[in-house]
């Protein structure tokens, strides 16, 4: 069928009218998948960089952690207080200095040194005071301490050995075994500083080879380096 030329000329001047609008269409519509393409891959950039932070805050805290739970830190603690003594039936003013090493998150080692020195009575025939003497006790001990690991106050119980020195004036001096048992508490005041209180049981070799019970009631300051 053929079409009359006036047709002809009219179909070709829509399709010219037409074509620039269509082509146009599909520009934009182009334009508009790669603007999409690019915000999605702007989207999973930004999705990389926070897994990314993430993944990096993550390593950090674990490796803090483990560095913490790794290394263990010093504390240097003085210690005031009294030494209740059974055998002499007196309460001697006593000082103690102990540092410890952390272990573990829950436990510490310590090694530490106390001395104490007062007065008591002479007794004649064992029973009737005469005059009174100077009594110092000394002690060395190195030992382990279990602590609850919580965020300020930390209850502890421990165990230590070492050596007692015991010089009383006008008698002998000597040197002997002894065993101590801790048991106190720590309140955290800031990273580096800290209060204790303790009680600590310690079991001191008489000369005859028995033991002789004595107990220190101390208080003091702890400080961390």
């Amino acid at each position: 069928m053929h079409l009359p030329r006036p047709a002809l000329l009219f179909a070709a001047l829509c399709a010219l009218t037409l074509a620039p609008s269509l082509g146009h269409a599909q520009s934009s519509s182009t334009r508009e998948r790669e603007r999409e393409r690019d915000r999605e891959r702007a989207r999973e950039r930004e999705r990389e960089r926070d897994r990314d932070r993430d993944t990096h805050s993550i390593r950090a805290v674990r490796i803090s952690v483990e560095r913490r739970d790794r290394m263990p830190d010093r504390e240097i603690t003085m210690s005031v207080g009294a030494l209740r003594s059974q055998d002499d039936g007196v309460h001697l003013p006593m000082a103690a200095l102990r540092t410890d090493w952390r272990l573990r998150r829950w436990l510490r080692s310590e090694v530490g040194v106390s001395y104490a020195i007062g007065s008591i009575d002479r007794l004649e025939n064992g029973t009737v005071p005469t005059d009174s003497r100077t009594l110092q006790l000394a002690t060395g001990t190195v030992g382990l301490r279990a602590e609850v690991p919580w965020q300020v106050v930390k209850p502890y119980v421990g165990v230590a050995a070492g050596l007692v020195f015991r010089n009383e004036e006008g008698g002998d001096e000597y040197v002997r075994t002894t065993m101590a048992f801790p048991a106190g508490v720590r309140i955290v005041l800031s990273d580096r500083v800290s209060l204790r209180g303790e009680a600590r049981f310690r079991f001191d070799q008489r000369r005859s080879g028995s033991e002789g019970v004595r107990v220190e009631q101390t208080g003091g300051l702890s400080v961390t380096f």
